[in-house]
């Protein structure tokens, strides 16, 4: 008995010595970010500067362990969107811990242990002592939310139960979002501050079913800032997890009654960030429990608009045709309008008739180049109105502020141009459902891009262009059996139907095969611009993005900045010439990738910091970004190439090599060591301090170093290579040394 006493003592003694390894801090401590830097986050939105909003006790996603003393406000198996529910929400044990107060709580995989440990005691009120691991997640990203993860085998204790739990604070959209998304932006240095709290909003009107699958919903406040919900406890939702489904019992029945303009009284919620498509909504509201949200007034909803003809000639009026209806718990429908605008005039209200079960009124007959602008409007018996102002998607279908349904009075077939332009931030064609035909020079075909219609995230095949002045360039999504004859360089006319795909227009359905007019014409040549024209904040439908989708664009001296940007995809990777990051996309038939493991296909790896002297492609746009497309290698100008190998081991201590040969004549060697992982920064400056490039930009784990360096696009001179490296060690800290290197020629 004696010797069992022992062990218990000295097992109880080897835990708190363990424990007595990590210090203990607030959670204000771990999630506090200077103003300062917050604000900067709120001008970037995104990029390699991600840890600007990250945890402090964070470098580079590498996190310290400490121990926290903490109040529980969700318990485990509530937050049940990942790991089965073993996940809690904790807040610092103060009166009033707004703001940097909480943290979300994520336990790894190991269950088994997690249950030993106690995970699963706790309850909501309880306080306890806990020791883990601090992480950003999605890492990488500036919309990124600090987890804390308990280290298995460490017990949790609880100090005492049935503590009080704070109210959730009251606070606008417009500290989380500002306008709404895509183009709005993230705020920082108002929403950071409550990260992983409890919040509540109040008066705002659902503007959007955006991810009908899921079953999420977006809403706007008075002044049309948006806000997104997330669910996290899977009692809001139609389908969750890789493997949708099944749907919530209650909520598979409400969501499907909900409609745009319905009253959001109340929502409460914890503010969190998502990874995958929808991570550049930034945070997130996620309701717990039903009562979180309260639906107030009902709005009419009015929607399913038709026009007829869709290109109106001069003598045809334009007929009408929506459907209007009242929402369950909402007023009968007591009137719907008309209104429509000649040429930027003043609107016109006429009243729309039931035919059916549809509401339809003419637009007179004009002369030919008239614009016409309209949208409709449904009134209840209690005076409530709804708009129909035009036909995107994400939210600005009932603002008239993003733009309205429009067409121009022609007597003549469509040219590209005339599908494309719109003046407003919808992107949308004026010409959605037409049946057209189209003529173009070829400027992408199979030899191309591959042939993928059914890639959400891809382009396909086929592109053609006029000119290079904007709105020229057109994505045609027909089939191999239409469209196998053409080849780059041909002028075609194509037919079929006029659509918004992945809020993309293109022409697909094609009714005949292209028809070839002449061939080996000249491909308009790319439009030169800077990569920030269509940077990671650049939303959908910004005219000075939109003017060139499905365009020909030439990008001059980029850098690689990141090879793995998409956290769920990874056939992209993003380029910079200095003015802002721009996605690539390779559908392309090239041989350029940023996959290490492509090299078995022999293909020419690309690694952050390497430089290309052009890119050009077609732009396209899918999951919020707009992105470039490179077709062949010659897409590709010549390039800086970096090729880094890796030797395992830990050396002693930090250290730069001479570059061998030096003299050298374009390529020579260069070798570092790094005795803890840390993120090494090597850059080359010519003789007057000025950067020509940027050779390695990220964090490395521990060993060797040795980086083959080709200076093919440098002039002879004398330069200087400097490596920077920052651990995250106490004991290995900065690293700074700087050599001399000549290249002749």
């Amino acid at each position: 008995m004696k010797n069992l006493l022992l062990i218990v003592s000295l097992s109880i003694v080897g835990i708190y010595q363990l424990l007595a390894q990590y210090p203990t801090v607030t959670i204000r401590q771990i999630q506090e970010k200077p103003l300062d830097s917050l604000r900067v986050a709120d001008t970037l939105q995104s990029g390699s500067r991600w840890s600007l909003q990250a945890s402090p006790y964070l470098l580079d996603n590498i996190g310290d362990t400490v121990t926290v003393i903490a109040l529980c406000v969700v318990e485990p198996k509530v937050l049940t969107f990942t790991q089965s529910g073993y996940t809690m929400l904790l807040y610092d044990t103060i009166a009033n811990p707004y703001p940097w107060g909480g943290i979300l709580v994520r336990a790894s995989s190991d269950t088994s242990t997690h249950i030993a440990d106690g995970f699963l005691n706790v309850t909501r009120g309880s306080i306890i002592r806990m020791t883990g691991v601090l992480s950003e997640f999605p890492p990488g990203f500036f919309n990124s939310v600090t987890q804390f993860q308990p280290i298995p085998g460490i017990p949790i204790v609880i100090l005492s139960t049935g503590n009080p739990i704070p109210s959730p604070v009251r606070l606008p959209v417009g500290s989380f979002y500002n306008g709404l998304f895509p183009a709005g932006k993230v705020r920082f240095s108002t929403g950071e501050l409550y990260e992983s709290m409890l919040v509540e909003m109040t008066g705002l009107t659902l503007d959007a079913k955006f991810n009908t699958t899921r079953g999420t919903f977006s809403a706007v406040d008075a002044v049309g800032n948006q806000v997104t919900n997330y669910d996290a406890s899977k009692r809001f939702t139609l389908g969750h997890g890789t493997v949708v489904g099944p749907p919530d019992s209650i909520w598979a029945i409400q969501y499907p009654a909900l409609g745009v303009g319905t009253r959001i009284d109340t929502i409460r919620g914890y503010m969190t960030t998502v990874s995958g498509s929808e991570n550049p909504r930034g945070y997130r509201i996620a309701p717990i429990d039903r009562p979180d949200i309260v639906f107030g007034i009902f709005l009419p909803s009015i929607s399913e608009h038709r026009r007829n003809p869709v290109v109106v000639p001069s003598d045809s009026a334009a007929r009408i045709s929506v459907r209007a209806r009242k929402q369950t718990g909402g007023a009968g429908i007591a009137s719907v309008s008309l209104l429509y605008s000649l040429n930027t005039g003043p609107f016109t209200s006429l009243p729309m008739a039931l035919s059916d079960t549809t509401y339809k009124a003419n637009i007179p007959q004009q002369p030919e180049n008239t614009v016409v602008r309209y949208f409709m409007r449904a009134v209840d018996s209690l005076g409530n109105s709804a708009h129909l102002a035009n036909s995107a998607i994400g939210g600005f279908s009932s603002d008239t502020s993003k733009g309205f349904f429009f067409y121009t009075v022609l007597n003549r077939p469509l040219t590209i141009r005339d599908i494309q332009y719109t003046p407003y931030l919808n992107g949308r064609t004026g010409y959605i459902g037409a049946n057209v035909s189209v003529k173009g020079i070829v400027t992408a075909d199979t030899a191309h891009l591959s042939v993928s219609p059914l890639n959400v995230a891809g382009t396909n095949a086929w592109f053609i262009q006029t000119g290079n002045a904007p709105w020229n360039g057109l994505w045609i999504a027909g089939s191999e059996s239409t469209m196998a004859a053409v080849r780059n360089g041909d002028s075609i006319i194509v037919t079929g139907a006029l659509v918004e795909q992945f809020e993309v227009t293109r022409i697909q359905n094609l009714t005949s095969p292209a028809t070839v007019i002449t061939s080996g014409r000249p491909v308009p040549a790319p439009v030169v611009v800077p990569t920030s024209t269509f940077g990671p904040t650049v939303g959908n439908g910004t005219p000075s993005a939109e003017q060139w989708e499905g365009m020909l664009v030439q990008f001059n001296k980029v850098t690689v900045t990141d090879i793995a940007p998409v956290f769920s995809d990874p056939t992209e990777f993003e380029v910079n010439d200095g003015s802002g990051a721009v996605l690539v996309r390779r559908d392309g038939r090239h041989n350029f990738s940023n996959v290490q493991a492509d090299t078995i296909t022999g293909k020419a790896i690309l690694h952050v910091g390497d430089t290309l002297s052009f890119l050009r492609g077609v732009m396209h746009f899918s999951f919020n970004r707009y992105k470039i497309v490179p077709r062949r290698n010659d897409d590709f100008g010549y390039a800086t190439g970096v090729k880094i190998t890796h030797e395992s081991g830990i050396p002693k201590q930090f250290s730069l090599g001479q570059n061998y040969p030096n003299p050298f004549n374009p390529t020579t060697q260069i070798e570092y060591q790094l005795p803890a992982t840390a993120r090494a920064t090597l850059t080359i400056y010519n003789v007057l301090g000025q950067q020509v490039e940027t050779l390695v930009n990220e964090v490395q784990v521990a060993g060797k170093y040795t980086l083959q360096f080709s200076a093919s696009s440098l002039a002879s001179g004398v330069y200087f290579y400097r490596l920077h490296a920052v651990s995250a060690s106490a004991r290995s800290g900065d690293f700074v040394q700087v050599k001399k290197m000549i290249l002749l020629r």
